[in-house]
């Protein structure tokens, strides 16, 4: 009896030790998140030797391909997340509910795609981009990313958790997929699509071999090519430049952390 007793009582000690060095754990590898971006806001305060804002001036008023790229990576990112969202969503409802022969093979190679570096698809691309004439035009950044496998693959395992009855009873009322979709799987999907659009919002504005690759001229790149190339550019505007960089993407997920925390949730069914 002691021994249990002593063993009940060691056991709120240990859940409060794996905490502290879980909480420790999560410290330390904040700190190393952390640490650029805040050198990065502090170097761009700083110039000649004390606290300055020339170097926002300088970008701001003097800077003006700035602007440019910063559109065009405001343009990128709306037009892939946007497109990417509404083909994921009737994609991974299909692999989800439909029934058609490879259905199963078809989503391994979702999956497998998804697994794929980068460079492995930019040759593909790039050929298919000639071949169709596109190659220097903005179609060339935003078509082939619109097709993203992430988004597919999240909202698939996502509705792994919907109710299969519901979606059953709407196909005794209508025949229509987009009604059942707009009625009965998007209420239950807005969270998830939300996480989802936030990582494609996300890898979308930090494009950086698709812009320099596909397109010949800097006022149709975006910003991550601005710094790609700082050569060309006052090194006071280059500090300024990455915190601005850093704004959308911190400010979305600012907005919808709550999103996506709970639409990264994997919900099994029962």
């Amino acid at each position: 009896m002691e021994r249990r007793e002593n063993q009940r009582s060691q056991r709120p000690r240990r859940k409060k030790l794996h905490f502290y060095v879980l909480l420790l754990f999560v410290c330390i590898a904040a700190v190393f998140f952390l640490v650029p971006v805040v050198l990065t806001v502090l170097q761009s305060l700083y110039a000649d030797g004390r606290v300055s804002l020339s170097g926002y001036r300088e970008l701001l008023l003097n800077c003006f391909p700035f602007y440019k790229m910063f559109w065009n990576s405001v343009l990128y990112a709306a037009a892939i997340t946007a497109g990417a969202v509404l083909i994921s969503v009737p994609a991974a409802f299909a692999f989800r509910f439909a029934r058609f022969r490879g259905k199963r093979l078809l989503y391994v190679l979702y999956i497998v795609l998804m697994m794929m570096p980068l460079q492995v698809m930019v040759l593909p691309n790039y050929i298919g981009l000639r071949d169709l004439g596109l190659l220097n035009t903005r179609a060339a950044v935003v078509l082939p990313l619109i097709f993203s496998p992430l988004g597919v693959v999240v909202l698939r395992q996502y509705m792994d958790g919907s109710e299969a009855e519901g979606i059953e009873a709407a196909r005794l009322e209508t025949n229509s997929c987009l009604r059942i979709l707009w009625h009965c799987v998007l209420p239950q999907l807005r969270v998830c699509i939300c996480a989802v659009a936030l990582f494609l919002f996300a890898e979308s504005w930090n494009l950086v071999e698709q812009p320099l690759l596909y397109l010949n001229e800097d006022s149709k790149r975006n910003l991550s090519a601005f710094f790609s190339r700082p050569e060309k550019y006052e090194e006071e505007v280059l500090y300024p430049a990455a915190v601005l960089f850093m704004i959308p993407v911190c400010l979305w997920y600012l907005m919808y952390h709550k999103e996506l925390k709970e639409g990264l949730k994997y919900h099994s069914k029962g």
